[in-house]
Order: structure tokens, then C-alpha cells, then sequence
């Protein structure tokens, strides 16, 4: 049996790792398309801090009981700019697809908190658009 050359297997071997390297690191770099769902709303005068904080509560607890909702993020509005039309409150939901997204729509868990909390609400606005993660 004939010995290879060690200067080749070296070169091929840091060759190898390199080329592993390099697609790993590729592959943490590419972007997942997700669906963001917004979620705008201001509340009718009138109504308790205590029912306010309630109702943004139960919309928050939709991420324990609706696992196709992957992340679930949102506020109070702070904005300075003054352009808020009103809006006191959004919240983004994300999810990995629309088929998703078509789960909680119609889920029991989000009927039940619409029929709940929209008559608390003066104004509404939802928009879904795809972002990357």
C-alpha cells in the first residue's frame, strides 16, 4: 500500500473544513420568511386601566393557547411623532407561513377573545405583510 502525498491530504483536508465552514455559515445567514400579522387598536373612552390592562392580557395569552403563533410582541404606543391616528396599542404576531396564519384566524382561543375585547375597542386595524427572520 502506497503512502499519499501529506502535503495533498493536508491541503484537501483544510480544503474540506473550510468548504464546511463556509456552508454552515451560510446556512445561518439566509433569512426564513414569516408572516407578520399587526395588530392596531384604540380603546373606547371610558374604560378602566384595570379593563385596559385585562384585555391586552388575554390577547397576550393567545401565544400559549395558539401554537402556530412562533412570536408575539407589542404595546402601548410611545411614538413622538404624533401620527398615530388614535391608535393606542399594536402588537405583531408572527408566523411561519399563511396556512399558519389561516389556523388562528378562525381558532376557538381568537373567537373567543374577539367577542370579548372588539366591543372595548373604538378602532381597529389589522394588516399582514411578509418579513424575514
Amino acid at each position: 500500500m502506497t503512502k499519499g502525498n501529506p502535503i495533498i491530504l493536508k491541503a484537501f483536508l483544510c480544503l474540506a473544513i473550510c468548504c464546511s465552514a463556509f456552508s454552515c455559515s451560510n446556512q445561518q445567514t439566509e433569512k426564513q420568511k414569516v408572516l407578520r400579522h399587526v395588530v392596531s387598536f384604540q380603546f373606547k373612552e371610558g374604560l378602566s386601566e384595570e379593563r385596559k390592562a385585562q384585555a391586552i392580557q388575554d390577547f397576550l395569552d393567545l401565544k400559549n393557547e395558539i401554537p402556530e403563533i412562533k412570536r408575539f410582541e407589542g404595546g402601548e404606543d410611545i411614538s413622538v411623532e404624533g401620527l398615530n391616528q388614535g391608535f393606542t396599542h399594536s402588537f405583531i404576531l408572527t408566523f411561519e407561513s399563511e396556512a399558519d396564519r389561516d389556523i388562528y384566524i378562525p381558532h376557538p382561543a381568537h373567537i373567543r377573545l374577539a367577542e370579548k375585547n372588539k366591543p372595548l375597542m373604538s378602532n381597529l386595524l389589522v394588516v399582514d405583510f411578509w418579513g424575514e427572520e
